[in-house]
């Protein structure tokens, strides 16, 4: 009896034995892994083909990290900055968020502005008709004219010679300029007067012309 326990003792002891080689033998076959990984990594780390390598430099931090509590790529002022430096990013010219169009840009492309021209006012003109088969006298297309320069259509519809002169009233004595030769029947002649404001009367100087009513008034504002 006293045998047999003493053989089960022997066996336990053997068996603990076993047990706690298994353990070590357990324990010691990570860390010969891990430190054959980590020559074998700097061995090809020139070729960089370890994947172990790359791993390690990620998590050894070869860059400085963004400082904490700045976000990425702004700075605090809400300028721009460098991740990893934290000096303001270049400033791109024309970027910009605005949807806008850029100045001087409010006429289409390849259209040019056109410039409105006003074309100077001519001489005013004024036709005069000489009649003398129902009574001499004058007839005006207008009867007063803006000063400056006038041009005088004078027409003879008679059957007689007739002429046209124009004096400033009341001066009588002051004529503003008269046709130099007389104008036959059914003929007419241009005269041109340089007038400023006042009243002008217009006659025929013919003897006895102007008396019979071959006479009429222009007024000049």
């Amino acid at each position: 009896m006293m045998f047999r326990a003493g053989r089960s003792a022997l066996l336990l002891c053997v068996l603990c034995a076993c047990i706690g080689t298994l353990a070590a033998v357990a324990l010691a076959a990570p860390r010969h892994r891990s430190t054959h990984a980590a020559h074998a990594c700097r061995h090809h780390a020139k070729h960089h083909h370890c994947p172990s390598h790359r791993r390690h430099k990620r998590s050894s931090g070869s860059k400085p990290s963004a400082a904490k509590g700045v976000s990425k790529g702004s700075g605090s002022s809400g300028t721009p900055t460098d991740p990893w430096t934290g000096a303001p990013a270049p400033v791109i010219p024309g970027a910009g968020s605005g949807s806008g169009s850029s100045p001087g840009s409010s006429s289409s492309p390849g259209t040019a502005p056109t410039e409105t021209t006003t074309a100077p006012a001519g001489p005013v003109h004024v036709q005069v008709t000489a009649e003398d088969t129902s009574g001499y006298h004058f007839i005006l297309s207008r009867t007063s004219v803006p000063a400056g320069e006038v041009v005088i259509e004078f027409v003879n519809h008679g059957q007689d010679e007739h002429n046209l002169h124009a004096v400033e009233q009341p001066a009588e004595n002051t004529e503003a300029g008269g046709l130099k030769e007389n104008v036959k029947p059914n003929a007419h002649t241009d005269l041109t007067l340089n007038l400023h404001a006042g009243s002008y009367t217009l006659f025929c100087s013919l003897p006895g012309h102007e008396a019979k009513g071959m006479k009429a008034t222009l007024k000049v504002e």
